[in-house]
């Protein structure tokens, strides 16, 4: 989850101008090395295993306040993603949150070819893209109030998967990023106004819940994570054309690289429980499995005799 690209890290956490951090060469793996949080034990993304997840029917569904009405829209290319920044009053609440939390905006991970690009896994299968909905509490008053207090933000992950046909509701976002393909976080592209529910699935319902950290540096462990099961279609085409944006990263030469690959590699889960607020299929399938094994013994052990 892109937040260094709302305020500098400066403003978020008081941390040094002089740090810096990327995904060429794999960088990911060396973010812990400036940024010590990186390598604390609640770190996210994660692989969720969904035959091991605890379902937890209490958590419900998620309340979306203001999701279906227009709102104005600006989109930045902040050098390590497309950026969509929200200006309405948009919130999220029940679904096992503590309180309501506001929208601030939306970014995209993505891979460099089709096989990859989610950063979250679900049985270690990963997707194209992953959109983040970043909310802040409430009651704290901005995102920069939140990034340093316990569940502080709560963020809503979409994957992607690929269709053969493109999808309307992302024609004109896709179309603007022909306006930021150079990194200038100054360039501000109005989008149309637009309905937040058009970028994600029409009825998200099912969901896991973790508590993990930032996916970028400095990897504040502040995160209600909830990662929807239900995906976004895009065509093949229009996935291509968010690889044609420029980093802020730069080679050996000073060229810059296309954005690419801008996903944090899944992190260990160690002593966290990942919830889920429906009965897993992949858990039933395996319920289903073992208890046909099973029944096959008893029968077979009855027939011997």
């Amino acid at each position: 989850m892109e937040l260094s690209v709302v305020f500098t890290l400066l403003t978020f956490v008081g941390l040094s101008t002089a740090a810096s951090w990327g995904y060429e060469d794999n960088g990911a793996s060396k973010w812990a090395d400036t940024y010590s949080t990186c390598g604390q034990n609640s770190q996210s993304p994660i692989n969720i295993e969904t035959f091991d997840a605890t379902l937890q029917a209490s958590l419900g569904n998620m309340t979306l306040t203001g999701y279906d009405t227009p709102v104005a829209l600006t989109i930045k290319n902040n050098g390590h993603t497309a950026q969509v920044d929200v200006t309405g009053n948009q919130y999220i609440s029940n679904g096992g949150l503590s309180e309501q939390y506001k929208l601030a905006q939306f970014h995209f991970h993505w891979g460099s070819d089709d096989t990859k690009g989610s950063e979250h896994q679900l049985n270690s299968n990963a997707y194209p893209m992953e959109v983040h909905f970043v909310h802040y509490k409430n009651s704290l008053g901005s995102l920069g109030n939140s990034v340093s207090v316990k569940d502080g933000l709560a963020v809503l992950g979409f994957m992607f998967e690929i269709s053969d046909s493109d999808n309307a509701n992302y024609a004109d976002l896709i179309s603007k990023l022909a306006n930021i393909t150079a990194y200038n976080t100054s360039n501000l592209v109005s989008l149309t106004n637009t309905a937040l529910m058009n970028f994600i699935p029409s009825n998200p319902t099912n969901f896991f819940r973790y508590s993990g950290s930032l996916t970028t540096p400095s990897c504040n462990e502040v995160v209600v994570w909830t990662v929807f099961t239900e995906t976004i279609k895009i065509s093949q085409t229009q996935m291509a054309t968010f690889r044609t944006l420029m980093s802020s990263e730069t080679d050996a030469n000073n060229q810059q690289y296309n954005i690419k690959d801008n996903f944090r590699p899944v992190q260990p889960l160690h002593s966290r429980t990942v919830y889920s607020n429906f009965y897993s299929s992949s858990a039933t399938a395996a319920y289903i499995t073992v208890y046909t094994g099973l029944l096959s013994l008893i029968l077979s052990t009855i027939l011997s005799y």
